[in-house]
């Protein structure tokens, strides 16, 4: 049994238009389905856990990255992530987490990727009561990332494009001490990535080396920019070519500590949670905690 949880706002409502043809691929198939749309914000965190709890099997998270995390949080609420496969169909702006997936973007093609039904163990990040499956931020990118949830007609890069000139109006910098690894040191920045997949925003590739199921995070740091210094960044991002930049610093673990002396903005899978510490923000990776069905060729790695 497949429960089909589908955001119809996802993409600024693109998602909407998708619904009957992602109904009429699973009854093709032989799937046996229910499908929910949401309405408001965190609803599909409640769908999910409902669905755990009732001893559904595979949640299908359909929308954008917000959807997947908020599928993501009701299941690992839940209690009982070991006893259910999530499925994502990526609908929505950016999709990003679907990009470490190497997935088509046939629709049909999605379906029959869940059909087949091929399991890969990923791993997932938490801070304070939240989870998030692909990147957190804090600093500037959060900033984007706020102005883009307020934004109601752009879409995808462009409406994160027109997101970072809102936020460059009141560009701010960060001075925070960071703790990875046991080692501690303080920077002025202009934010903080936490990546367990490799893009975020749409199409920026901030920590390209990433992978969700290498028990691990990888973090990127960026030093304090100028307005004129972030428009020569940008391009670099997109490509995740500023790796090579002295202003980029590159790091691995399991944990982080980012610690300031004012709240720090901060986002996840493009959600803004409610996080009670903003000066004190811990974030630790869970090895191997969502049963995820990807391609057969996005094989876990042996160890």
């Amino acid at each position: 049994m497949y429960k089909i949880i589908l955001n119809p706002f996802a993409g600024k409502g693109k998602a909407f238009k998708y619904v009957r043809t992602i109904e009429d691929y699973f009854k093709k198939y032989n799937m046996p389905y229910e499908m929910v749309l949401t309405d408001c914000s965190r609803q599909a965190i409640d769908f999910a856990h409902e669905a755990v709890i009732q001893g559904v099997e595979n949640i299908i998270a359909a929308g954008g990255d917000g959807t997947i995390n908020e599928v993501v949080n009701g299941i690992m609420k839940s209690g009982y992530p070991e006893n259910v496969n999530l499925g994502v169909i990526p609908i929505g702006g950016g999709n990003d987490f679907a990009k470490n997936l190497d997935l088509s973007h046939k629709l049909r093609d999605i379906i029959q990727v869940i059909k087949e039904h091929h399991i890969q163990l990923v791993d997932i990040g938490q801070v304070e009561d939240y989870y998030f499956i692909n990147t957190l931020g804090v600093g500037f990118d959060a900033q984007v990332a706020i102005s883009y949830t307020k934004n109601k007609w752009l879409n995808g890069f462009p409406g994160y494009m027109y997101a970072v000139m809102k936020a460059l109006i009141r560009k701010d910098s960060y001075y925070v001490t960071v703790t990875i690894n046991g080692e501690t040191f303080t920077k002025d920045t202009l934010f903080v990535t936490v990546g367990n997949g490799i893009c975020c925003g749409g199409r920026f590739h901030l920590t390209p080396d990433a992978k969700i199921d290498d028990e691990e995070f990888d973090f990127c740091i960026i030093d304090k920019l100028s307005r004129r210094k972030i428009f020569k960044f940008i391009p670099k991002a997109v490509k995740g070519m500023h790796t090579e930049l002295p202003v980029a610093h590159l790091y691995k673990g399991k944990e982080i500590l980012i610690e300031a002396q004012r709240d720090l903005p901060l986002y996840l899978d493009g959600e803004i949670p409610f996080i009670k510490d903003r000066k004190h923000i811990r974030v630790e990776i869970l090895p191997h905690r969502i049963r995820l069905i990807t391609p057969n060729s996005n094989k876990p790695r042996q160890t």
